[in-house]
């Protein structure tokens, strides 16, 4: 349950955050009108407030280096980037061998195609099944082998 609420008071502050960097946008973009200078684009603008807002939540002292995480914090860090860069590796593969399915089906059958992914995985065979609707759909259209409707 702990961490239920790390979560929720995580989401809290960046909520926060969000509104902080908000409300700072806003006061930038109404001096920058005030003093007459010159109209910048707005993702300049918060360019800027967002290089000021990092630098205030990152005091230093002078001479003073980087900080340095815990060891702790640092392989939690390191786990979790590492576990996101797997999911999304996994998530490519499974949507290239979708497309693949696809062009097999359009180079062979469907019948073919549909074979190939049940001895793959059910989540393949629903995922073929999807595409096929949408995907081999428009690639007859532009094969003009169908005429859109």
């Amino acid at each position: 349950m702990p961490q239920d609420s790390q979560k929720e008071k995580g989401a809290a502050s960046a909520e926060e955050e969000i509104l902080e960097l908000e409300r700072k946008l806003e006061e930038k973009k109404r001096e920058l009108a005030e003093s007459g200078a010159a109209p910048v684009e707005e993702k300049e603008v918060f360019r800027e407030v967002l290089r000021e807002h990092v630098e205030e939540a990152r005091p230093q002292a002078p001479g003073e280096g980087p900080a340095v995480l815990a060891p702790s914090v640092t392989h939690v860090l390191a786990d979790d980037l590492k576990k996101k860069a797997d999911e999304v590796k996994k998530k490519e593969l499974r949507e290239e061998q979708v497309r693949e399915l696809i062009e097999f089906a359009l180079t062979r059958t469907i019948n073919d195609a549909v074979k190939v992914a049940e001895r793959a995985t059910p989540w393949l065979l629903d995922e073929l099944h999807d595409h096929l609707v949408d995907d081999y759909y428009e690639k007859l259209v532009q094969l003009r082998k169908l005429k859109q409707l």
